[in-house]
């Protein structure tokens, strides 16, 4: 680690000594960052204070201040948030107020992303360099988004050009030092390489973006064959195309390419007379996508919006023994989905806007073993279809109240009819006279149906002793959400609000050792409706500036139980901290940033048995403009090398040691 170590001592020298640049540009659109515009909360546009449903904001500036790579970085500081890895799978999932990424929809521009493991999208498949904004709500959302909106929405905004000619380009390394898969620790053992290129005419405009994450692998004991980290690459290619006949109108074609190809070591199961087998598991993953658009802003302050979905995704995963010329096991999934959503806001009034829309949706899955000719099907074209309809009406009384009621109307073609209603309000007192104060409530019922891997797919994690199984006599999930907050904001000084929540969910779908389908040499699980469960807790989190300092914190108490048996939910830790600090130079163009985490200790088994410990973890950041256009970046991620112990397997601690790394960053 000693190269990457003098780097970052030499770039905080540098820091010192560089002259006047460009900070003061970024230093002004930090302190306006309350009044971003958002979309989720209502699918119609507001300032973020102004909206009734509580939603929180990781705008772009903060995504480059804190050097994220993709959105699972991108959304580490978000208060309450949760980030686990995808268990048996690379990756990293999220979970929101204490329900799991199953029941959080991931949207991109509103339009959701197809989980690729389980029902949970990886947010380290998507790249950062194409995001504008993050927007969070918590809280059954069904009535707007539908199945899996039962613990909240995360929607992803890309960017769009402002100017006539945009281009920026990224690029930084950095190493897991004694924790390199390779054994050196000076190796640059993580790269990533991003660019985003804009054009915009009077007619139309052109986005291009491409992100490029390739990694090595780490172990967090380098003594052992097993690689906790994987080695590979992730790549996204996204590309908006849009026709603007007139200032009201635009018409966009947004083809999006991902692809995956990422490798883990791993050790077998005690073989008498052999001993451990070391085994690869390779895993090539691509999703092609194309959406078709159009939106229409209306004469009388409406707006009307319509898309088409068509995406393919595909994955090809491998169990190998190293010590064998052959690929012990091969299997293929493939799923082809087509969406289409119309979208009509109207206003009714001086005080009142409507919002409507209908869905039609289509999946269609397919498995088998084998490669060539020689396949055998697991899963035969299984097909889900579903038709929506979503009603909206947001009502403004007087100058103090907003009261928006929704509903959702769902027929699925293999669970029938669904109903799910909200209504949200938010009361705007005059207690202060400089002072913004807004009270916001909210009731919402959530649910899921049963998706086609849920119901079909098999997930192959021999390698670890045991795999999962579909089931197709699911029955869908349903939640009852209640939300509460007030929140106080001073303009450019001050941000603070406190939120209570209440979940209960009904047929929780979670996966159950089945003794009759398992063996002495595999575990065999599979889903089933199995639990009723809550999660409730109280969130406050507020933010502060002062000169050149910006100081946000946040706390949040998690209390969870399983209705059924008593026991407090796995994998709750009940007490989280956020803390971060930032310092602007305006005269040294320099931006620091202090980023810390703390998770008390949580269960890891349903009997709550066993315990993963409390951790810590601080992240240090560095950003230095060298004239007007380039900015060195650098930082140490996990700055004490708090992680799990790899001997323990009920250890919940992070799993990625201390990160060192250094870039640049050209901005045209």
């Amino acid at each position: 680690m000693g190269l990457l170590a003098l780097s970052t001592i030499s770039l905080l020298v540098v820091t010192l000594v560089l002259s006047e640049a460009a900070a003061a540009e970024q230093n002004t659109a930090e302190i306006t960052r309350l009044r971003d515009v958002v979309v989720t909360g209502t699918r119609t546009e507001k300032p973020v204070l102004e909206v009734p449903v509580r939603t929180e904001v990781v705008n772009r500036r903060e995504i480059e201040k804190t050097h994220a790579r993709d959105l699972k970085e991108a959304l580490e500081d978000v208060p309450g948030l949760l980030l686990k890895p995808i268990h048996g799978k690379t990756g990293f999932q999220v979970w929101l107020q204490g329900i799991n990424s199953d029941r959080v929809l991931v949207v991109l521009d509103g339009e959701p992303i197809s989980p690729s493991t389980g029902s949970s999208v990886d947010l380290s498949q998507i790249g950062a360099m194409d995001i504008e904004r993050i927007e969070i709500v918590k809280g059954a959302t069904s009535a707007l988004y539908g199945s899996n909106a039962m613990g909240g929405v995360i929607n992803v905004i890309t960017r769009k050009p402002s100017l006539p000619q945009s281009y920026q380009l990224s690029l930084d390394g950095g190493s897991y030092g004694d924790k390199n898969l390779s054994g050196d620790s000076s190796d640059i053992s993580a790269r990533r390489l991003a660019a985003n290129l804009a054009l915009k005419r009077p007619g139309g405009y052109l986005q291009l973006n491409a992100d490029l994450r390739d990694k090595d692998g780490y172990t967090l004991d380098p003594d052992t064959f097993v690689s906790e980290g994987e080695e590979g690459s992730k790549i996204n290619l996204n590309l908006r195309l849009a026709w603007t006949p007139d200032d009201q109108t635009e018409i966009y074609i947004l083809p999006r390419y991902y692809r995956e190809n990422i490798s883990n070591n791993t050790l077998s199961d005690l073989i008498p007379g052999v001993g451990k087998l070391k085994k690869r598991k390779n895993e090539d993953a691509s999703r092609f996508g194309t959406t078709l658009g159009v939106e229409r802003k209306l004469d009388n302050g409406g707006r009307l919006r319509g898309w088409l979905l068509r995406e393919n995704w595909q994955d090809v995963t491998q169990q190998d023994v190293i010590a064998t010329p052959e690929i012990e096991q091969q299997r293929t999934a493939e799923i082809d989905t087509w969406r289409a959503e119309l979208q009509w806001d109207r206003p009714v009034g001086e005080n009142q806007v409507l919002t409507s829309g209908l869905l039609l949706g289509q999946e269609v899955m397919n498995q088998y073993q084998g490669t060539g000719r020689i396949r055998a099907p697991e899963v035969d074209s299984a097909e889900k279809r579903n038709i929506e309809a979503y009603l909206q009406d947001d009502i403004f009384i007087g100058e103090q109240w907003e009261v928006v009621p929704g509903i959702r109307m769902q027929e699925d073609s293999d669970f029938g009819f669904h109903v799910a209603p909200r209504i949200n309000a938010m009361f705007t007192p005059k207690w202060f006279a400089d002072v913004i104060t807004n009270v916001r409530m909210g009731i919402g019922r959530g649910y899921r149906v049963p998706n086609l891997k849920e119901r079909f797919f098999v997930f192959d994690h021999s390698q670890l002793g045991y795999m999962i199984i579909g089931n197709d006599e699911l029955q869908p999930e349903s939640s009852d959400s209640y939300q509460l907050g007030i929140e106080f904001a001073r303009a450019n000084e001050f941000h603070a609000d406190i939120t209570l929540f209440h979940n209960r969910i009904k047929n929780l779908i979670d996966t159950r050792i089945n003794p009759a389908k398992s063996n002495p040499a595999m575990n065999i699980f599979d889903y089933q409706n199995f639990a009723r469960a809550m999660t409730q807790g109280v969130e406050i989190s507020g933010s502060r500036r002062a000169g050149r300092f910006e100081m946000k914190g946040s706390y949040t108490l998690l209390d969870s139980k399983d209705r059924d048996t008593g026991k407090t939910l796995k994998e709750r830790p009940r007490h989280q901290i956020k803390l971060g600090a930032d310092w602007y130079s305006k005269a040294g163009g320099t931006v620091l940033t202090l980023r810390g985490v703390y998770q008390s200790r949580e269960f890891y088994d349903a009997e709550n048995l066993l315990e993963s410990p409390a951790w810590t973890t601080w992240d240090l950041k560095l950003t230095q403009a060298v004239g007007d256009r380039f900015k060195l970046f650098g930082g140490i991620d996990n700055l004490t090398d708090e992680h799990r112990d790899p001997d323990v397997r009920y250890d919940r601690r992070p799993e990625a040691g201390r990160f060192i790394y250094l870039g640049v960053r050209f901005d045209g």
